[in-house]
């Protein structure tokens, strides 16, 4: 066999050639024809990404994990799916909408070779390490190539005027709190990625309870991230549509507190953070004319989780004066003027109608 020239060799490399993934045939996981004397041939009837059916090619080897990451909303994408069919009302989704969601929201869908191997078609892809699998995702490659723009920039300062999380500062990557298992598996009926009893908690670390006085006072009245957050991006508009012409509002760094809505055993707090997500009433006209008629079953002001933790930030510096007759931070009805009625209504569940003294 003829010596490659350096450039022809990008899908594998002699690290991987002596791993484990690298002792099987090629056909193995990709099929083709091992007998073709011509790319063509050799090419027929493969592969390209097995991964994308792991049950059929990765749990000959693995067990059931593939099976249980296909239940997984990484790969399934179930949140996106029933928060788009609340809104519409619609028990399945439209030709149309299914039409959108295959085109602009399924790149998100994400492989266990999108994890292990290379990036993420949502950023064009690419292999890590030339074709070697990674156990543990990298962080840069895989983790924040996906869930960058808003959790990456936070945990890392990327924001301006924002420091980074204080995890990330004593060198914490995203595996030392979400676990294989939370990031692998799904709770059955999950509707979002809050809905996983493997979801990791400030108190895996933390004994916030008794820490101090004022986790003491507060109790299970403020999520942590009320009092330890910064600033974060908050998104207005959304560009699902099938030209996108930009992005009409850009997203702008802010900080609210609201009431939570999705209080639970797990969640009691009355007051969270929330953050702005980008849909409007007319966001998939260009799909479907008023396919949002249930725009307002949901806030647009969600609940949020900021990556961008300190020990001491603008709320600690005086709770009296900077937290506490504080409007401000707190999203009020004056924070909806201007908006449209739907969007009023969406989120009057989890406005502040009385600022804490």
């Amino acid at each position: 066999m003829p010596q490659l020239e350096a450039w022809q060799q990008v899908l594998v490399n002699e690290d991987f050639l002596t791993s484990t993934h690298g002792k099987l045939s090629c056909s193995s996981c990709h099929l083709g024809n091992e007998t073709g004397d011509t790319m063509e041939k050799a090419h027929a009837d493969m592969v390209v990404a097995p991964s994308a059916d792991p049950e059929r090619y990765c749990d000959t080897c693995h067990g059931t994990l593939g099976a249980e990451h296909v239940e997984s909303l990484h790969a399934s994408l179930g949140g996106y799916k029933e928060t788009i069919r609340t809104r519409t009302g619609q028990s399945v989704l439209s030709a149309g909408l299914e039409q959108m969601f295959d085109a602009r929201c399924a790149k998100c869908h994400t492989t266990c070779g999108q994890c292990h191997v290379s990036r993420p078609v949502s950023v064009k892809g690419g292999f890590n390490a030339g074709h070697n699998f990674l156990k543990r995702p990298n962080m840069t490659l895989n983790c924040t190539a996906c869930h960058g723009s808003r959790v990456g920039d936070e945990f890392r300062g990327l924001n301006a005027g924002i420091t980074a999380d204080v995890h990330y500062n004593k060198g914490f990557q995203c595996v030392a709190c979400h676990s294989t298992e939370e990031l692998h598996t799904a709770e059955p009926g999950a509707t979002s990625r809050y809905d996983n009893s493997l979801a990791p908690a400030c108190e895996d670390c933390h004994n916030v309870a008794t820490s101090n006085q004022y986790h003491s006072a507060h109790g299970n009245k403020l999520s942590c991230q009320v009092c330890h957050s910064q600033e974060y991006k908050n998104c207005w508009n959304c560009h699902v549509g099938k030209e996108v012409s930009g992005i009409t509002q850009p997203s702008e760094l802010g900080f609210k507190i609201g009431r939570n809505p999705l209080k639970s055993a797990e969640r009691p707090w009355n007051y969270v953070t929330l953050r702005h997500i980008p849909i409007s009433p007319d966001s998939y006209d260009e799909w479907e004319a008023n396919a949002l008629v249930n725009y307002s079953a949901l806030p647009t002001w969600k609940f949020a989780t900021p990556h961008n933790i300190k020990k001491n930030t603008p709320q600690t510096a005086d709770c009296t004066s900077s937290c506490h007759n504080n409007p401000a931070i707190f999203l009020t009805q004056e924070d909806l003027q201007g908006m449209s009625a739907a969007e009023q209504a969406a989120n009057k569940n989890v406005v502040v109608t009385t600022i804490p003294d």
